[in-house]
């Protein structure tokens, strides 16, 4: 996914905010139906509409739009690192909302991991833009869309959830669009815009199949090779290097990431064990 990310970078700079998320939602709405389609997942399920799937259309639309919107005026890894922080905010929240136990530790690596996110956005120093936030509200946006889908019937179809949530971001570029105007597309800004429309499907569907078919020990480190991916395309493509509080801040908020799932599996161990002894 972050390729599509760094493809949709490349689109917003030569057209609007509202266009470039409209059409690669649109591609992606298109492909994740196809693929829904081909395996029977495209149907009616009553659950469609309860409370947990809407809120997670809802926090789709949201961190589209944030997270296209940041990328327009700050550096993908800044706004990359900060997306790291996602585990450990849904970690706390699902600690308050749904009384889930978290220990001390972690507790104090998303502290921690807040700290890492305040010296990447540096507020206060010469170059901070309020666009920034939008990089923060992309990673709260994704924690309410995870927390939310942990709450969802598991009969309803992931595809279906996917075509549902492009479709509703395609509807949010529409209106976002029609509202600032339209800017004729050229064939560079079309061809962008599908390619990051195909990379966003394919990544969601890689994920989908990665989380059914391994184990969540497996995947979940992956999920830091995104910022060495993305520091990578912003230095080769727009010559990005962030300064040295924003390194600071993304090798803490790693470093904190990592901690709580090593916390996280060590806990998990303890009561397997304690259920293989009762």
């Amino acid at each position: 996914m972050m390729s599509a990310d760094a493809l949709a970078k490349v689109a917003v700079a030569e057209t609007t905010l509202g266009q470039t998320i409209a059409g690669r939602g649109l591609v992606a709405c298109a492909v994740l139906t196809a693929a829904g389609a081909l395996q029977g997942q495209i149907r009616w399920h009553r659950a469609v509409l309860s409370p947990p799937v809407v809120v997670r259309i809802l926090a789709e639309v949201g961190a589209g739009i944030s997270m296209v919107g940041a990328l327009g005026f700050m550096p993908i890894a800044n706004a990359t690192a900060i997306l790291q922080f996602i585990p450990l905010v849904t970690t706390m929240a699902a600690a308050l909302l749904f009384a889930e136990q978290v220990g001390w530790r972690r507790w104090l690596a998303g502290i921690a991991g807040f700290f890492g996110v305040l010296l990447i956005l540096q507020p206060g120093a010469a170059g901070f833009t309020w666009w920034s936030m939008l990089a923060v509200s992309a990673m709260l946006c994704m924690s309410t869309r995870d927390l939310a889908t942990s709450r969802i019937d598991r009969s309803v179809p992931t595809l279906l959830i996917g075509a549902l949530s492009a479709g509703a971001v395609t509807v949010a570029g529409c209106v976002l669009a029609s509202i600032t105007g339209w800017t004729p597309a050229t064939p560079r800004s079309i061809a962008f815009t599908v390619a990051a429309g195909i990379a966003l499907s394919a990544g969601f569907i890689c994920l989908v199949v990665g989380m059914r078919n391994a184990e969540m020990s497996a995947v979940a480190p992956f999920r830091y090779f995104t910022l060495l991916w993305a520091l990578l395309m912003g230095y080769f493509a727009w010559g990005e290097v962030p300064d040295t509080l924003a390194w600071l801040g993304i090798g803490i908020v790693i470093a904190a990431g990592l901690y709580a799932f090593g916390r996280e599996r060590a806990v998990v161990r303890q009561r397997r064990r304690e259920l293989a002894q009762t």
